[in-house]
This record gives C-alpha cells, sequence and structure tokens, in this order.
C-alpha cells in the first residue's frame, strides 16, 4: 500500500486528489493519510480556476487527517510520496523538506523561481533516491504526444518555423493575489508560459538564441512575446499573456510548420494540413493531469526514471524562460 499526502489544497490539489482516487479505483493500492492546506469542514468547497472544478464530494475523509504544517505532516505521517500544489514560492523549500525524508514528491509547475531553487530540488532527489517529478502536464497531452511523433519519424519532413500562444484572463484566483506578483510567482512567464517554453524545449530542444518583449499595462511581466533561433535555422515563435478581460475564455494553440505539412495544435484536437488533403487524428484519451499522475506512480513503483519529463529537463525549461526575461529587461539577445 502507497500511503500519500495532499499538500496545498486549492484548485490543482482538489484535481490531484481527484484523479488519484480514480487511479486508486483500478490499481486498489493507494490511501490517502493526510491533507495540508484545508480543514476536515472546508474540504468539500469547491474552488474554481482555469481548469475548471474538481469534485471530491466522494472521496472518503474518515481515517484522514489534516494539518496546517507541512513539516508536521511528513514527520508524523511518514507518506510514501506527497504531491504538493501551493505557491510557487514555496516549492523548493516544501520538496527539498520531504525529499531529504526519503519521500517521493510530485511538485506542480512552475519548477520553481530561480535555477539555484530548482538545483537544490535536483540534488535532494539524487541524494536521498527519492523519485521527483514537476508537473509540467503539457508533455503528457494526446496532443503533443501526436506532434512529437510526428518529428521523429519525419514523416512530414523537418520542421523550419513554430508558433505557440497561450491567452488567459488576469489570474483573481489566488490567495492574497499572490499569483500577481512576480517575486512570489515569476510573473505570466514563470507561471504560465512555462507551459509552452517546456514545450518549445520537449519538442525541439534548447534554443540557441531567444529575444523577448514583455507588457506591464496591468500587472508586472503580465506578458511575453519571445523569437527563439534554433539550431538548424528553424525559427520559433513565442506568446503568453494573462492581462485579458475577465470575460475573455483561456486558449492555448500552437501551428507547427514542417517542410511538407502544418500543424494546428490546440488542447482538443490537431488538424493536418498538406497540399493535397486536411488529416484530423484521433486524440482522446485520458486528461493529461492524469497521464502524468499515473507516470509518476509508475516510476515511484517501478524505480525507473521516466522518458517523458525529468527535473533535469524541467530545470532547462526555467532556464529559457528566465533568459526570456533577461532579454526583456535588458532589450538584447539572449544567447542560451
Amino acid at each position: 500500500m502507497l500511503r500519500y499526502a495532499i499538500i496545498g489544497f486549492g484548485g490543482l490539489g482538489r484535481v490531484h486528489l481527484s484523479n488519484l482516487e480514480a487511479i486508486n479505483k483500478e490499481r486498489g493500492d493507494l490511501s490517502l493519510c493526510a491533507i495540508c492546506g484545508t480543514t476536515a469542514e472546508n474540504f468539500k468547497k469547491s474552488v474554481s480556476l482555469n481548469l475548471g472544478t474538481a469534485d471530491v464530494s466522494g472521496v472518503d475523509i474518515t481515517n484522514v487527517n489534516f494539518y496546517d504544517d507541512y513539516k508536521e505532516l511528513i514527520d508524523v505521517e511518514k507518506p510514501d510520496f506527497v504531491v504538493t500544489a501551493l505557491p510557487t514560492y514555496l516549492h523548493e523549500e516544501v520538496a527539498v523538506y520531504a525529499l531529504d525524508r526519503g519521500v517521493h514528491t510530485f511538485s506542480e509547475k512552475p519548477m520553481a523561481l530561480n535555477l539555484e531553487q530548482c538545483q537544490n530540488m535536483i540534488d535532494a532527489s539524487e541524494k536521498s533516491g527519492a523519485f521527483l517529478m514537476i508537473g509540467q502536464c503539457a508533455r503528457f497531452q494526446k496532443t503533443v504526444q501526436t506532434v512529437k511523433g510526428y518529428i521523429e519519424s519525419g514523416i512530414y519532413g523537418e520542421v523550419y518555423r513554430a508558433e505557440f500562444q497561450r491567452y488567459s484572463q488576469t489570474p483573481m484566483w489566488t490567495w492574497n493575489n499572490w499569483i500577481l506578483d512576480p517575486e512570489l510567482s515569476g510573473g505570466c512567464v514563470i507561471d504560465m508560459h512555462i507551459h509552452d517554453v517546456d514545450l518549445v524545449n520537449y519538442l525541439f530542444g534548447i534554443p540557441e538564441t531567444v529575444r523577448s518583449v514583455m507588457t506591464e499595462k496591468k500587472v508586472k511581466r503580465e506578458s511575453v512575446f519571445s523569437q527563439y533561433e534554433m539550431a538548424g535555422g528553424a525559427v520559433i515563435l513565442t506568446r503568453g499573456d494573462w492581462s485579458l478581460p475577465q470575460k475573455i475564455p483561456f486558449s492555448a494553440s500552437a501551428l507547427i510548420c514542417f517542410e511538407k505539412a502544418c500543424v494546428k495544435m490546440r488542447s482538443d484536437g490537431i488538424t493536418v494540413y498538406t497540399d493535397d488533403e486536411i488529416i484530423t487524428p484521433d486524440i482522446t484519451g485520458e486528461d493529461s493531469h492524469v497521464l502524468e499522475m499515473r507516470e509518476f506512480l509508475r516510476c515511484i513503483t517501478e524505480g525507473v526514471e521516466s522518458e517523458i519529463t525529468s527535473p533535469r529537463s524541467v530545470k532547462e525549461s526555467v532556464r529559457i524562460a528566465l533568459a526570456e526575461v533577461e532579454s526583456a529587461e535588458t532589450k538584447k539577445k539572449v544567447i542560451l
């Protein structure tokens, strides 16, 4: 039996708990022992975010203990693994504490606010042998895996240009609006745009250079527009903006241009355009948050590294995003 705890019980904490409960109906070897960040009385209250809400009303909390101190939870409960869904400025602190005590840790994205914090998390994992996964869930989307297959197979030739964009209303759903303070969240660049930065890293590798601009009309680091130059000459554009009005729905999409086709990628599907046909591949399957949690559980039960994600790879995504901030602030191209 794998005993686990949820640390941080906002929207994503509920999402992960709901998914783990669903997975446990198949496996039967997961046991929720504790939650940090709520009380038994507030447990079933819904929390809204751009993912919607997660229903935890059917979760049995009879034998679940509630804590307001994550250190006490870890020291008393000694769980096999924890899932942390906390504000970004707490990611390193909590992950290192858990990993140092041999507790496998799933920590939400972004990995951390800077590279030193990222490396501290990696070092703690490698020293203790406890597994660390960062919740860059977009890597697990069926759409992304399909496009990665096109790239690796060469079925449509080389990629010469790509565009990624992610737009959101200004996030007003966090405690004390912590997410709007770049010192705590990294701003749009590190918090939301990191998904597309990570996809560029995962699909194409580390860019050679980046040039970026940002706007700060409503809040600091509210948007970023970047151009990457890749080895081999491909050009990639990324756009992230969370300064939009509250009535505008969240959206994410990409256009990837191969030598023989262009692929439009959305969260709900893919369309492949060639000179001769339009193809709509079947991308039905489980939600990316479910898939990443399945992979995390597989890694800790089988004692293997993931082929889809690793802390060192995700650290590189943070490095790219920080280079965008540097470029925007210095108004210069940054060499990676």
